[in-house]
């Protein structure tokens, strides 16, 4: 037998497969469940070598820490904010410019199309310094209103995207039927096509709101006071000069996962039905 057929062989056994997802969710998983182990630990156990993978003492000193201690209670509602007012200006914009891009073609749609998508193709970090020297200009650096500004550059052109990849599955008669019986061609969108396409752009609006949650770099450079910081620029208030408070740093990581957590949770179904929507013509 040649090693391409034992290969093969081996491959092709259902038991080999769930061997490697395991495997595989291991690796993945194995950072994740040793920063949630470490914000467990006593300060003074974060800092044994070799390191403990499960914590010898199990204390909560480090949540207590974050939660009454600490400004991150603040950075936690700046993410919110800043987040909250992203995908509300993400979603409302991108739901119109999708249909009117899927519903209403014209010539070189196709283009204006790629155009739009194409603003995403220069890497962000690329934009900086241009972005930095308009927020100055207009008086937003250390502002809410800048980093929604900077988070809906990033996340509007993928939405729109997303959405017009299920609006394009959408049956045109429901729309015609609803002008038929009286409705405006706004009226048939927001009363038959998006509450049809709810799933859909819940499952956008989730995504959106994740990504900016966890954005960093625009939330760096273009915010500098603890009052409009998010939590992930809020956790170097564990780094210092001479200390890192590991123990304190994972638990702020925990309570960043939460949403995320918490979305993905509630909502899973709803994401994978959303996001294969568009994928089957009706």
């Amino acid at each position: 037998m040649t090693l391409r057929k034992a290969i093969s062989k081996i491959l092709s056994k259902s038991s080999t497969n769930y061997i490697l997802l395991v495997l595989m969710l291991a690796i993945m998983l194995s950072p994740i469940i040793f920063t949630a182990m470490t914000s467990f630990k006593p300060r003074q156990e974060t800092f044994r070598w070799p390191p403990t993978y499960f914590p010898e003492t199990f204390t909560l000193d480090a949540y207590r820490e974050v939660i009454f201690d600490s400004p991150m209670p603040r950075h936690l509602l700046n993410s919110l904010i800043v987040s909250g007012g992203t995908t509300i200006i993400v979603m409302v914009g991108s739901i119109f410019t999708a249909w009117g891009i899927s519903r209403y073609r014209f010539k070189g749609s196709a283009i204006f199309l790629f155009i739009f998508i194409a603003t995403r193709i220069m890497p962000p970090i690329a934009l900086l310094v241009p972005f930095y020297i308009i927020m100055s200009y207009l008086g937003l650096i250390n502002t809410y209103l800048s980093l929604i500004i900077l988070n809906t550059f990033l996340c509007y052109p993928l939405a729109v995207w997303m959405i017009k990849s299920f609006f394009d599955s959408f049956p045109g008669e429901l729309v015609d039927s609803a002008i038929v019986d009286g409705c405006t061609r706004t009226g048939a969108f927001l009363r038959v096509v998006v509450p049809v396409s709810a799933v859909g752009i819940s499952a956008v609006a989730i995504i959106t709101f994740l990504w900016t949650w966890n954005e960093f770099l625009f939330a760096m450079i273009f915010s500098n006071t603890r009052a409009v910081q998010p939590a992930t620029v809020g956790a170097h208030y564990f780094v210092g000069d001479e200390l890192t408070q590991w123990d304190s740093i994972t638990a702020t990581a925990m309570f960043t996962a939460l949403p995320g957590l918490i979305f993905f949770s509630i909502a899973q179904k709803a994401i994978v039905k959303g996001l294969t929507a568009g994928a089957v013509k009706g």
